[in-house]
């Protein structure tokens, strides 16, 4: 049983180099919105924005 765990959970190293994958392309995504005015407010617009009965922003 044991062994078939293993096979699931992946090695410490290999969830590191996910990790800084995900953070490398996050941050070159942050700073391309950062850069381009007109896809920063697409994206802006594509997102969603819950309010409650007193029109106050929730997230």
């Amino acid at each position: 049983m044991a062994a078939n765990l293993s096979k699931l959970i992946p090695a410490p190293v290999e969830v590191g180099r996910e990790a800084l994958t995900v953070l490398g392309g996050l941050l070159i995504a942050a700073f391309i919105l950062s850069r381009f005015p007109k896809i920063r407010d697409f994206v802006a617009g594509q997102s969603i924005t819950v309010k409650d009965s007193s029109n106050n922003i929730l997230f």
